[in-house]
């Protein structure tokens, strides 16, 4: 397994990273708090948000090689939305 490149989403208030946790809970992925890390259906990601420049960054460090880092971008775009 092998993990894809850091992710940067900038210009994200407060209430939409709130709102993206949210909605990443409802889809069964353990988010809670400005960073940490989990696992989500054999993948392994962390991620960290800084509230003051409203910059997120997200990581998957670990993968199936089965499964594209393009395609987990547009689903991590997907929630940002």
């Amino acid at each position: 397994m092998s993990g894809c490149p850091e992710m940067t989403f900038e210009g994200l208030s407060a209430e939409k990273y709130a709102s993206l946790l949210e909605t990443a809970q409802a889809e069964g992925l353990k988010l809670s708090g400005d960073a940490g890390a989990t696992s989500y259906q054999g993948m392994d990601f962390s991620w960290a948000y800084d509230a003051a420049v409203g910059t997120l960054k997200i990581h998957c460090t670990e993968k199936p090689f089965f499964v594209p880092c393009n395609m987990i971008e547009q689903k991590i775009r997907a929630l940002l939305g």
